[in-house]
């Protein structure tokens, strides 16, 4: 099994697809560094919603997304991708990986986000779907609290690193 990130409206950029545990890894890098950075309560909503992808919750391979679903705002669209993408910066300089208690395969998961980082920086306002996933409100809790022992702004059930231990 394995978990996909794309963009369908943009067929002519590659997607991305990982297995189950280099998922596992780019979600827990993602929701640290997002975390680190998020100084707003918008921040801390794509936070969550990027440490939702938890494969721990919903079982390994089902976790992959289109850019589209991705909780965007129009009205902040600008500002929410700047985000993401510093987000993505900051996981490349590998800000918090000393809190997953173990080092990540950088050959592997570089060239992860450099393909996230793509598909984002291509991402226009047009292709955003309406209704974007939520599934049981994971992301959309009202305070949002982080994990103990990593520091990273958790979803509704938990820490995504701390699920897949």
């Amino acid at each position: 099994m394995a978990n996909s990130i794309t963009y369908e409206a943009r067929p002519d950029l590659p997607f991305l697809q990982m297995n189950n545990s280099l998922t596992s890894v780019f979600i827990g890098v993602l929701a640290l560094a997002a975390s680190s950075l998020a100084a707003t309560r918008r921040h801390c909503q794509l936070a969550s919603w990027i440490a939702a992808r938890d494969q721990g919750v919903y079982g390994l391979g089902t976790v992959g997304f289109d850019v589209s679903e991705m909780p965007w705002e129009i009205e902040n669209f600008v500002e929410d991708r700047s985000f993401l993408l510093r987000a993505i910066a900051t996981a490349k300089a590998k800000d918090g990986w000393r809190g997953l208690g173990y080092e990540p395969k950088e050959e592997w998961l570089t060239p992860c986000l450099d393909k996230f980082q793509v598909l984002l920086a291509a991402f226009a306002p047009a292709d955003i779907r309406a209704g974007a996933t939520n599934r049981e409100g994971l992301w959309s809790a009202p305070q949002f609290e982080r994990c103990r022992a990593h520091g990273l702004i958790r979803h509704a059930h938990g820490c995504p690193i701390c699920n897949g231990a």
